[in-house]
């Protein structure tokens, strides 16, 4: 596994259009790794991300996460401020590193959301239904504990910040591997999806299952910059 670091430079074209449109940034990240060998290129390279913009500078930094190394000399010509900083997690992710009743901190920008309609048909098979956002503090809290459950931790201390900008993606048909997007033919106004971040303190309940959600991320939209479960050790 590696993790990169992505100092923007907002002097660029390419990243103002690739922050304006999540889709088009998931594009331009994906360019740093081989032709994919199946449609499904994020999940084939274990692509996961995250922007940060920085509150007093408003400079933007990309968090990458992946299964394969990047070669981040692909990206756009100025695309960044610096050279990209990239890291091996392989150190990180061993079993005497993770492994049950560890604390850790933890950060995870989240796009909480449930099915609805998915009652079952008449044949007896089950609708697949649709995906409703969570806005409620109280059903996002509880969207993230549910998630602990069935990936192998649980919440100790939590901040929720909602305020962070929402994800919006320019009419793109649906993507058969996040179902999050839709296509309205003929308008011009991009569809949003809400934003939240997630910060605390987590105990690890199932070292697998959590180290397999740390590779995977966790909830939908993943390929517009959701998901990547960021951790560090406890301090003091």
């Amino acid at each position: 596994m590696y993790l990169s670091q992505l100092i923007l430079n907002p002097r660029s074209r390419e990243v103002r259009r690739d922050l304006a449109n999540c889709q088009q940034l998931h594009r331009t990240l994906l360019s740093a790794f081989p032709q994919a060998e199946t449609e499904a290129a994020r999940q084939e390279f274990g692509l996961l991300f995250r922007v940060e913009i920085h509150p007093r500078t408003g400079v933007a930094t990309v968090l990458a996460q992946s299964v394969r190394q990047p070669d981040w000399t692909n990206l756009p010509p100025e695309y960044l401020n610096d050279e990209a900083a990239c890291q091996s997690l392989a150190d990180k992710y061993t079993a005497d590193v993770l492994h049950a009743q560890r604390r850790l901190r933890f950060r995870l920008r989240a796009n909480p959301t449930r099915k609805i309609e998915t009652k079952s048909l008449p044949d007896g098979t089950k609708r697949n239904g649709r995906r409703v956002e969570l806005f409620r503090a109280e059903d996002q809290i509880a969207w993230l504990q549910r998630k602990g459950q069935t990936t192998g931790f649980r919440v100790l201390d939590l901040q929720r910040n909602p305020d962070v900008p929402n994800t919006r993606v320019w009419n793109v048909r649906t993507n058969p591997e996040n179902k999050l997007t839709g296509w309205r033919k003929g308008s011009d106004k991009p569809m949003k999806f809400g934003s939240v971040l997630f910060e605390g303190e987590l105990e690890i309940t199932n070292a697998e299952q959590f180290r397999q959600a740390l590779i995977d991320g966790i909830g939908t939209g993943k390929a517009y910059g959701f998901g990547l479960l960021s951790i560090a050790p406890v301090s003091g």
